[in-house]
């Protein structure tokens, strides 16, 4: 399978009887499943088709090509983000946003897709700007802006970078999450591991 090309703009919407957007719900769930159960060698088209119950033509219709449906499938891994957490204390938005993470444990149908990925990227980069641009810039951007409002109220150090600073706080709540079943995972909250950073990267104030 030749690697994913570069995001298309979605077609303008064509005249006659308006779409079904349950029909694209339910394509797009289907197309989800197809690759949290075969990865990405493994999405097609007819795969999807099967898997919803539609013809292909019917996909078809809605997504001209392979890498749109493909595109479609990987949005909608953020329909349950939360939302972004109320104003408030750094370290109290740091807990409600990776709170959202460890929930989102790697056994979920995006954690295996996002493990699917992850094992593709290094033979498929354009597959990792993909699940970049349309999956984990949306989640980054939740802790950016708690980091960036921190640096800017004085709660954290100024000196620090956002960029080094996200996987540090994110890799913790994937391992627990993982691991969500074990005694040694549940005995270790977001609270202390954010505690713990913090002491890192607080100003002192």
């Amino acid at each position: 399978m030749s690697a994913p090309s570069a995001p298309v703009v979605e077609a303008p919407a064509r005249k006659g009887r308006p779409r079904d957007e349950r029909i694209d719900e339910e394509i797009t769930s289907a197309a989800l499943t197809v690759l949290a159960e075969g990865g990405f060698d493994g999405f097609s088209v007819e795969a999807v088709a099967l898997r919803a119950g539609v013809a292909k033509t019917t996909v078809y219709r809605r997504f001209p090509t392979r890498d749109e449906l493909l595109v479609g499938a990987l949005e909608r891994l953020n329909d349950d983000l939360p939302p972004p957490p109320a104003p408030g204390p750094v370290r109290d938005r740091l807990v409600d946003v990776l709170s959202g993470v460890r929930q989102r444990t790697p056994g979920s149908v995006g954690g295996r897709i996002l493990m699917h990925a992850a094992a593709e990227a290094v033979r498929r980069p354009g597959l990792a700007e993909l699940v970049e641009s349309r999956v984990l810039a949306p989640r980054r951007a939740r802790l950016q802006s708690v980091i960036a409002d921190g640096i800017a109220s004085g709660e954290l150090r100024a000196d620090i970078d956002p960029a080094a600073v996200i996987p540090v706080l994110v890799g913790p709540m994937l391992y627990l999450g993982m691991w969500s079943s074990t005694a040694a995972a549940c005995d270790v909250s977001v609270e202390v591991v954010v505690d713990t950073v913090i002491v890192g990267l607080g100003s002192g104030r």
